[in-house]
């Protein structure tokens, strides 16, 4: 496994629950409140796309075996990170064969099952449900001083039938110091790259523009509250592309009213407009080559972690890591990354 981190200390039983989640079934809750001392220890944040986890073997469009969901936990044990978003996860039961349950909790989106499509050239194959979730390590957790709350799902994200945001807010045990909301999305796919405003009539790229416009006002909410706020997952969009027409819509250091509009989601009430540095966004690993693209044309990562707020000053520098798998054949078709926080 490339970029190996330190390790973490092990992990002790606990559970949290919250409206709106589907999470595993964990016996034991044991607060221990963090020592005083200098600075937290570095908070370690990671986003992976596991591709069709399916509870059950053999199930969903990437059908699995006993020994893949063994790698997959391999994988996650290499990973090592205190907070994961996770993205196509059929539910909570798939979530536990890669992410032990008396290790992490497992927040999953609560977004209802649907009559599922059968899969592309797999005769009797069928889609699973593909939702969004956090594997939230008990023991790292406090061990940085800290909690979690579940939010209510952002529904509003998974328009069209799409998939919904899970949110989390993550706060100091002891109540002082910063906390901030963290949101796992998977947005649409198909519209990586190129062009994207009124003139783009291909149907992903329009749904892509919507979830933008509703994306944002999200953002512009959190930076005129002043509530530090990261979006991590699978944005299914190169924002690291030169001049990308989405990151330039969401960072652009300003806040307004929003209205909502059928084409772009929402659109900003004239004369709203205003600077705030909050809305001045931070996207982690910017600049650096990603080292697994799908395109060599197109050479850039569509899974990320943006910051905002306070919380854009909190990132590690240089901590930024894509993880590779090793040989053989891949696990899963997106790479986990991770970063590194250091909250006041």
């Amino acid at each position: 496994m490339g970029a190996r981190l330190p390790a973490r200390p092990p992990a002790t039983l606990g559970s949290r629950g919250g409206r709106g989640v589907i999470l595993a079934a964990v016996v034991g809750l044991l607060v221990v409140c963090a020592p005083a001392q200098a600075a937290r220890p570095a908070l370690r944040l990671a986003t992976w796309n596991i591709e069709h986890l399916a509870a059950a073997d053999g199930a969903g469009c990437r059908p699995r075996t006993a020994a893949d969901y063994a790698r997959l936990r391999g994988v996650a044990e290499r990973l090592d990170a205190d907070i994961v978003a996770v993205q196509e996860v059929q539910n909570a039961h798939a979530l536990a064969r890669v992410f032990d349950p008396k290790v992490y909790d497992l927040v999953v989106s609560a977004r209802r099952e649907t009559g599922r499509d059968t899969c592309r050239g797999m005769p009797g194959q069928r889609f699973t449900a593909q939702r969004t979730g956090f594997a939230i390590n008990r023991e790292g957790l406090r061990h940085a001083g800290l909690d979690y709350r579940v939010r209510e799902g952002f529904r509003e994200l998974g328009a069209d039938g799409l998939r919904w945001g899970t949110r989390i807010l993550v706060e100091p045990i002891d109540g002082h110091g910063a906390a901030f909301e963290l949101m796992a999305i998977h947005l649409k796919a198909g519209c990586a790259y190129n062009r994207l405003d009124r003139n783009v009539r291909r149907h992903q790229c329009r749904t892509l523009i919507r979830q933008r416009g509703v994306l944002e006002e999200w953002i512009d909410a959190r930076a005129a509250a002043d509530i530090p706020f990261v979006v991590i997952g699978d944005f299914n969009r190169e924002l690291d592309q030169p001049n990308d027409h989405f990151w330039t819509d969401i960072d652009d250091g300003m806040v307004c009213d929003w209205r909502p509009d059928a084409d772009l989601g929402r659109r900003c009430r004239p004369g709203s407009e205003r600077p705030d540095r909050d809305a001045d966004l931070v996207l982690a690993g910017a600049g650096r080559p990603f080292p697994f693209p799908r395109n060599p044309k197109y050479p850039y990562a569509i899974d990320h972690v943006v910051l905002g707020g306070a919380a854009k000053h909190w990132l590690v520098p240089g901590s930024w890591r894509a993880f590779d798998y090793g040989p053989g054949a891949e696990p899963s078709d997106h790479h986990p990354i991770a970063v590194e926080l250091r909250l006041p």
